[in-house]
């Protein structure tokens, strides 16, 4: 089996160095990668990694995100040039963690008249600090239902390579020949650290104009434009004492799992397999509750819009009928 990811990514060096060494040390095969006019250094260490043979770069300028458009490009390359049998779209803010086993042996389970796996999104937050992000952000945010928040309810696709296969924005559902969802299946978690320093939290946002398919961005965009980047910033960032109450309250968990797993990799080469325990599998849960109650929610407004075309369209269809009918019987001759 043949393992591909994509990434979109702009000025993220602060973790694209360990994005590349933890997936590559999963057992992904090729990782495609569009760099969105990166100024930081995050195109010197893509360049490092191009000559070892495993990551494939194309480069995009211009101030517009077309992440969609990127995303799709490239997985439909992973399927027809790549020979890739899955893909896993992903941001360089997110590490696909698997639940159990490997990568391999998790797609390789899949039911073959399915397409499409989803991961649970397990936000981590912000932390006070200057330590490498996954040394210093070992506090995970239960999810929220409050759409305006970054820590809100969210799952990322993977999918079998098709070559037509079209991504959504935010790689959270895919179309394309085969690819039926395993809806109430998540073989993986995805670890996100959205927000993790001042400079990196502004240029996060900034950098998301052109696109914001969020509320959450769009909440924070306003703030920005209203001059109230240092408040932001403290509603972001998670201080001792706020700590200790979300501790406390069951609202934050401490999750080390990244941190244990990225210092075994830098001092064997190798990461250890998944060995989740039932406290692990009972917190997970716990967050896929919520996500199933989000999918119910969108699936019945998908229902009831079908729902209304097809009342629309009948409606439509019977006055076009009274129309024919009246005009009929005002026919020299007609029946009435």
């Amino acid at each position: 089996m043949r393992i591909a990811m994509t990434l979109v990514v702009r000025d993220e060096v602060d973790l694209v160095e360990t994005w590349l060494r933890y997936h590559l040390a999963r057992g992904v095969d090729v990782v495609l990668v569009t760099d969105h006019g990166s100024v930081d250094g995050t195109s010197d260490v893509l360049r490092e990694h191009e000559g070892e043979g495993r990551v494939v770069v194309a480069r995009e300028q211009g101030e517009v995100l077309r992440q969609a458009e990127w995303v799709t490009r490239m997985a439909r390359l992973a399927a027809t040039e790549h020979g890739a049998d899955w893909v896993v779209p992903s941001d360089a803010d997110e590490l696909w963690w698997p639940v159990a086993g490997t990568f391999q042996e998790i797609l390789a389970a899949v039911p073959a008249r399915f397409g499409v796996v989803r991961g649970l999104m397990r936000h981590f937050v912000l932390r006070p600090g200057s330590e490498p992000f996954a040394e210093r952000m070992t506090i995970r945010a239960r999810p929220t239902s409050d759409l305006e928040s970054p820590y809100h309810a969210q799952v990322k696709i993977a999918h079998r390579g098709v070559p037509d296969a079209t991504v959504s924005v935010g790689n959270h559902d895919v179309e394309g020949t085969g690819l039926r969802l395993l809806r109430e299946w998540f073989p993986f978690e995805v670890l996100h650290f959205p927000l993790r320093d001042e400079r990196q939290l502004e240029a996060k946002y900034l950098r998301r104009a052109t696109s914001p398919d969020g509320q959450h961005i769009v909440r924070a965009l306003d703030a920005l434009a209203r001059g109230e980047r240092d408040a932001l910033l403290a509603e972001t960032l998670v201080a001792e004492e706020r700590l200790a109450a979300g501790l406390g309250d069951g609202s934050l968990v401490l999750d080390e799992r990244l941190r244990d797993a990225l210092r075994e990799l830098e001092r064997t080469g190798s990461l250890p397999p998944a060995a989740p325990s039932l406290a692990e599998d009972a917190d997970r849960g716990e967050d896929t509750h919520l996500v199933l109650e989000h999918d119910a929610a969108a699936l019945a407004e998908c229902r009831c819009a079908a729902l209304e075309h097809a009342v629309a369209v009948l409606e439509s269809r019977a006055g076009v009928s009274r129309r024919i009918l009246r005009r009929v019987r005002a026919r020299p001759g007609s029946r009435r």
